[in-house]
């Protein structure tokens, strides 16, 4: 009995469901706030029959993913905490999906650890309150990554019809990936044409088609709209605008527009503050503010063209400070640091040595890393270096740590079994103190 419920994952994780429950209901805001507002009004859009405004005040904010799962809940009026009590079981599944993926290339106990790390993740439990998109995208990660061992280990085309429906709504949800998978697409065809063993990389291929198939309805409806292919979204303009800041003491992190510094991580209300913003880029935000939505996010791109190739070297370490918030979430520009700093150091120090390591085995390794393995990292790579090129935060690294607990699983059940025990020898119990002494005389421990 004991047996069958620790091998059940639905069961074994069960306690992390009601936990999750908890967590929200005694920390959920009774109003809206943040992006919460933009994904229920995008809900309300889809609930009447459209998702963004029709020009000049077009809306591509965010992909309709998210939307598209509150709807129903909006449409009969469900109140705000119990859609947000969805958020319990997202995380729930995730575990489970984890655990799912693991256990089919690895051990039992391997599989039921790492799927504890993800249940236990303090960044995971942070935004369980929240109705942002995060808990959904933990979902869909961690099914991703099971359909995709699944797939390798049944060796049945059909089934790499999951995964690419999985990561199609991926895209969906984070219209970054719509770029992994453009990236994605170009990367598989070129190791078909220099590499052997093509079958894989078609099959990768394969893969990222449907993904894309997933999200062509979107992409004409963009096109649709703003007449652009291809187009995602009109939120990388701005975002990318504030991580191309050349000024000094500016981190690369987003503001909003009227530059009140209003931004996590606490409020830094300073009027000096605010003066130095203003002189920094009231002028160039206020020109491209006069401009419809579409036009904005091209004007902000190309004024970021032209701070990146001036200033390449801040570009560079703005880089770098991107990625050091997502995995320690400083440094801000203009803001107090607190001293939830301290657990952010620990936490991300120990994924980002982890995954140094990580690294390291799996290039000594690589020419026998299982497919699916390979597959998730070079998304999840992908995914990285364009969220770097972006105003970042740890929201943007979280997602993926089911992907890095997948990978750390597999090579430790694949690595050879260290010991931190001197090898015993009785050999050693022989020796006499003349020997070690090489033949000389040994009194009370001294050499005569």
């Amino acid at each position: 009995m004991i047996r069958k419920f620790t091998r059940n994952p639905f069961l074994l994780y069960l306690p992390f469901l009601f936990f999750y429950a908890y967590v929200i209901v005694i920390n959920k805001w009774p109003t809206l706030y943040g992006d919460e507002i933009r994904y229920v009004n995008f809900a309300h859009n889809l609930i009447h029959g459209y998702y963004s405004p029709s020009a000049p005040h077009i809306n591509l904010w965010s992909g309709p993913g998210y939307p598209l799962i509150l709807l129903p809940f909006i449409a009969v009026h469900v109140p705000v905490l119990y859609i947000t009590l969805l958020n319990a079981l997202y995380l729930y599944l995730a575990v489970v999906f984890l655990y799912k993926a693991l256990k089919l290339i690895t051990s039992h106990k391997i599989a039921a650890f790492s799927a504890l790390l993800l249940a236990i993740y303090p960044n995971a439990l942070s935004i369980l309150p929240i109705l942002y998109t995060e808990a959904f995208t933990y979902l869909l990660i961690s099914a991703f990554v099971y359909s995709v061992a699944l797939c390798y280990v049944k060796t049945l085309p059909r089934y790499t019809i999951a995964p690419g429906l999985l990561l199609g709504y991926i895209a969906l949800t984070k219209i970054i990936f719509g770029y992994v998978l453009i990236a994605g697409l170009i990367v598989c065809l070129a190791l078909v044409l220099l590499k052997s063993r093509k079958i894989y990389y078609w099959g990768w291929a394969r893969i990222l088609v449907v993904a894309f198939a997933v999200t062509v309805p979107y992409l004409s409806y963009t096109w649709y709209l703003t007449g652009k292919p291809l187009y995602w979204g009109n939120s990388g303009g701005m975002s990318l605008y504030w991580m191309s800041t050349p000024f000094e003491h500016e981190y690369g992190d987003w503001k909003v527009p009227d530059l009140t510094n209003n931004q996590y991580p606490t409020l830094f209300r300073s009027p000096d503050v605010v003066k130095i913003l203003k002189k920094n880029h009231a002028k160039e935000i206020n020109a491209i503010l006069k401009h419809g939505e579409i036009e904005q996010d091209e004007l902000f791109k190309q004024k970021a063209i032209v701070n990146i190739k001036a200033h390449p070297m801040k570009f560079l370490a703005n880089y770098c400070d991107n990625i050091s918030r997502m995995l320690f979430n400083f440094p801000y520009s203009y803001a107090y640091q607190d001293d939830a700093i301290l657990r952010n150091i620990l936490i991300g120090s120990l994924i980002l040595w982890s995954a140094i390591a990580c690294i390291i085995v799996t290039w000594i390794n690589r020419r026998r890393i299982s497919p699916p393995v390979k597959l998730v990292l070079l998304i999840t790579g992908i995914y990285l270096l364009l969220s770097g090129a972006l105003s970042s935060y740890p929201r943007q690294f979280d997602i993926i740590v089911p992907v890095l607990l997948f990978w750390l699983g597999y090579l430790f059940a694949n690595l050879k079994k260290m010991s931190l025990q001197f090898v015993e020898s009785s050999d050693l119990d022989e020796i006499d103190l003349n020997d070690l002494a090489g033949g000389k005389i040994v009194e009370n421990g001294r050499i005569l």
